[in-house]
């Protein structure tokens, strides 16, 4: 055995990014959190994206006495490789700056990985966007959503966020039906009039600022408010659409597990919006699904997938 052979683990997301290095028995010796890695919101596209994760690879590889040519194999999990031809562009990317051999594919997979014992399942992620993802016993993979309001996507962070904002500007200027909402952004905001609302629109445009506002959100559900209950209804809708296409399209049998990833699904959302989807499911397709929060990290679904590969026994 080369005992200088090395691989790689990487969960990228519109946020952040975690990287995991495996030794050439398949141990994790070493682990490094980075920036967002989407080529979709990053300049340069593929090629910017390659460049991040290539930079984060480089330092976390040379902190332990290996170069990128020592990588054997890499599993990468990235928000935005939402079909194989963004994946191939990406593995190209890779290539080309070093990291000869790769798999790329849609974050999302990376729950399935991580949160279902033998990897057949579904994969339900909200994050700062969502997407739902799946695996058969036979390896045949399939993803719904994830590209933002072209899918009609509903649920994700950065959508509750601006879901907040637009109930209460329509409260405010056209009239609509007042919102609990409004009470409490005004005073998390320290917002007092009307125009004060307005330009605080430029202090919301950033990942902590978001978080607050999917808090703000969540409680309104639990507290009864008829605007944000309407928008659960219509995020658990959405996911039970992509939760039952997935199903399909790899003909899953019941009893069908599904994960319950990503920041929002695993950490804020309150048990009743859990529910909610629950009931959708079992609106489309009777008892069929089994859903649980993920308590593990989709980088580990990464680790486990790299040691598949390259039949690493730990």
């Amino acid at each position: 055995m080369d005992e200088k052979r090395c691989y790689l683990a990487v969960d990228g997301g519109n946020s952040k990014t975690e990287y995991r290095l495996l030794n050439a028995s398949g141990a994790v010796i070493a682990a490094r959190r980075g920036g967002a890695s989407n080529h979709e919101t990053l300049p340069g596209g593929f090629d910017g994206a390659a460049d991040v994760l290539i930079g984060e690879i480089e330092e976390l590889l040379e902190a332990q006495g290996y170069s990128v040519h020592q990588v054997a194999d890499a599993v990468l999990g990235l928000a935005g490789a939402d079909y194989d031809e963004q994946a191939i562009a990406l593995q190209g990317a890779l290539r080309a700056r070093g990291l000869m051999q790769s798999f790329v594919c849609n974050d999302g997979y990376l729950g399935v990985m991580a949160g279902i014992e033998n990897g057949v399942g579904i994969c339900y992620s909200a994050g700062s966007g969502v997407t739902c993802a799946g695996m058969n016993a036979e390896g045949k993979r399939t993803q719904f959503g994830g590209i933002g309001v072209l899918s009609g996507d509903t649920g994700g962070g950065f959508d509750i966020a601006a879901f907040v904002y637009r109930s209460v500007y329509q409260h405010l200027f056209f009239g609509k039906p007042y919102t609990t909402l409004k009470d409490a952004y005004f005073t998390l905001l320290d917002v007092r009039t009307p125009e004060a609302f307005l330009a605080s629109a430029a202090r919301i445009q950033n990942e902590e600022s978001a978080r607050q506002l999917i808090g703000l959100f969540f409680t309104a559900v639990e507290t009864g408010d008829e605007l944000a209950l309407r928008y659960a209804a219509l995020a658990a809708s959405h996911a039970a659409d992509c939760i039952v296409a997935v199903t399909d399209a790899l003909a899953l049998k019941p009893t069908v597990l599904v994960a319950l990833s990503g920041s929002i699904m695993a950490a804020v959302a309150p048990p009743a919006y859990r529910r909610m989807i629950e009931y959708e499911l079992f609106r489309r397709k009777g008892k069929y699904y089994t859903l649980r929060v993920n308590d593990r990290p989709p980088v580990d679904g990464a680790v486990r997938w790299v040691r598949q590969r390259n039949q690493l026994m730990i």
